[in-house]
């Protein structure tokens, strides 16, 4: 499966998505591919070389439960939607989504959810930049979804996925098992409540202005991911989440 496709089928996952220990991760790509030459993860840290990131684990704390925009499931729960999309427009209907893919930001900066990272971690290149955009009736659009991908050769992939949440909806997330290697774990960036998910992939979410941002990564240290989320919520305008 190549890396586009890999990314366009996690991306349409999380849009509509269902969860399954907090979000359904599509494909772990291996390290960066310069030349098309895929290269194999040697430099991504070893499980016992992760550290946990700080905050309050969810295993002990009584589910289900709300926190801020989000709203922990326990284990096992049947999943429901990780994130409602907002309502259409009055009197719109939806006529098509267009997709649209490059190697560059450039083509994107009109987009509703466009963000330009002020921070990735050093090594880390843009491969792709994915952007979504629904088309209504009366010719007018939406953008629904933008999204990024980072490579490194040696490491695993890093991404940033955004799209609109319907104003009173909440981000729904799953437990993992008591005896699963993951952990959700409830902390805060700058004031804004966010959930991290430890172990296999490394997540952080949050939500702001009715958007949600979702940072993963694979075998990096959990900091970086946090770093990034913090550089985006520092580069927009602060508000209620």
């Amino acid at each position: 499966m190549s890396k586009r496709l890999i990314l366009g089928v996690f991306l349409a996952v999380v849009a509509s998505a269902i969860t399954a220990g907090a979000v359904v991760v599509i494909g772990q790509s291996g390290g960066g591919e310069p030349n098309g030459v895929k290269i194999a993860p040697t430099k991504a840290l070893k499980p016992g070389e992760l550290t946990i990131p700080p905050g309050t684990p969810v295993a002990g704390l009584t589910l289900p439960m709300d926190y801020g925009r989000f709203h922990i499931l326990p284990p096992r729960s049947a999943p429901g939607v990780y994130a409602p999309s907002p309502p259409s427009p009055a009197g719109l209907n939806r006529v098509r989504i267009d997709v649209h893919e490059s190697e560059t930001l450039d083509e994107f900066r009109d987009h509703d959810l466009f963000v330009e990272p002020p921070y990735i971690p050093a090594g880390w290149e843009l491969t792709e930049a994915h952007a979504e955009t629904v088309i209504w009736d009366d010719g007018s659009y939406t953008g629904s979804m933008f999204a990024l991908e980072y490579q490194r050769p040696g490491y695993f992939y890093i991404r940033i996925a955004r799209f609109h949440i319907a104003p009173e909806g909440q981000v729904e997330l799953l437990a993992p098992p008591p005896a699963a290697q993951e952990a959700l774990i409830l902390n805060e960036i700058r004031g804004h409540p966010a959930v991290f998910l430890y172990q296999g992939p490394l997540q952080v979410h949050f939500v702001l202005h009715n958007v949600v941002t979702y940072v993963e990564g694979v075998a990096i240290d959990f900091d970086e991911l946090i770093k990034i989320a913090d550089a985006l919520i520092a580069e927009m305008p602060q508000a209620p989440s």
